[in-house]
């Protein structure tokens, strides 16, 4: 597997992003918890910089039922709760967004990571924002979950926000801010897929990229000693460098921008969110798949760990069917 690196570094020769983006409809959801609502304010605040509109959306989740307990009545129901939940929703519209007309809100029924992918279908949205921990209440799973879910099953770019970043009820603006982006980068096709993301909102905020690759670490590398792993490992990272650097030289003449990039070493996940908050960066931008060898393990997971990890804000971009390009 060692040796699959070279040809992809090889091919590695240019970067240049060959779809353009674009973000002009936002959907985020909310549970109402103090962990949600950063997610509300980013999504508010990129809507505002880009002038995108932005949709909030609250699923209410019902109980499951009791076999045998139908007629026994314990409490009021979710559905019965649908009318102070657009009530209290829309309060959430006027007290976030103030008076801007490009924010709406609505509320469906179901699981809240089905009804957040088919939200985003249905209404063709460009991107989702949504925290990565809420719905902590007893008949409430982890939003962590749901993000990892959404991540998952969403038809666009999936943007999670960090919930224990600024939750709170101040009615403070929220600290946006995007002036370094990190971009994982395995030498694949799939995952040069963040690119156009990445330099899409690079040039909107005149922000650095900074590209990383990963050697990935695996304790059987350790096993006939550390002298020895890391002469194994040491080739790998300066032949990623030098690919690396190719890249980036080639797409910082490619668009103009500030352009570098670094390489690790250990678990895809935990190198990721290392360097990221090592760095400072503002926002990873990655795709679901990726580190596809046999060594590795799918991007796709990696994403989802990086979500549960990062610091940061972690925009996910959806592998291009190439069938159709």
């Amino acid at each position: 597997m060692k040796n699959s690196n070279k040809p992809a570094v090889a091919q590695s020769k240019t970067a240049a992003p060959t779809v353009r983006p674009k973000i002009q409809k936002i959907l985020a959801a909310t549970d109402f918890s103090d962990g949600s609502l950063p997610a509300v304010r980013y999504a508010l605040a990129l809507g505002g910089k880009i002038g995108a509109s932005v949709t909030l959306l609250h699923v209410i989740e019902l109980a499951p039922s009791l076999s045998g307990m139908e007629s026994v009545v314990l409490a009021s129901t979710d559905a019965e709760a649908g009318v102070p939940v657009h009530t209290q929703l829309e309060a959430l519209v006027q007290r976030e967004a103030k008076s801007d007309g490009k924010v709406a809100s609505v509320v469906r029924t179901g699981k809240p990571f089905h009804e957040i992918a088919l939200a985003a279908s249905e209404r063709a949205v460009d991107l989702v924002v949504i925290a990565t921990h809420g719905y902590t209440g007893a008949k409430r799973v982890l939003l962590g979950s749901t993000a990892e879910r959404v991540v998952r099953h969403a038809p666009c770019p999936v943007l999670t926000i960090p919930s224990r970043a600024g939750a709170n009820r101040t009615g403070k603006t929220f600290p946006f801010k995007l002036k370094k982006i990190l971009v994982p980068n395995d030498f694949s096709d799939i995952s040069k897929d963040a690119l156009p993301w990445a330099t899409f909102l690079a040039a909107q905020f005149g922000a650095e990229l900074v590209l990383l690759h990963i050697v990935e670490e695996f304790p059987i590398d350790y096993l006939l000693g550390r002298e020895l792993a890391n002469r194994t490992v040491e080739p790998l990272m300066k032949q990623a460098e030098a690919g690396l650097a190719q890249m980036a030289v080639s797409l910082s003449k490619s668009t103009g921008m500030n352009v570098s990039a670094i390489v690790r070493s250990g678990r895809p996940f935990e190198a990721i969110s290392r360097a990221a908050k090592a760095l400072g960066a503002d926002l990873i931008v990655l795709t679901t798949h990726g580190y596809t060898g046999l060594k590795h393990v799918w991007l796709g997971s990696t994403a989802e760990r990086v979500v549960r990890h990062a610091h940061c804000p972690v925009l996910v971009v959806r592998e291009l069917n190439r069938k159709t390009l």
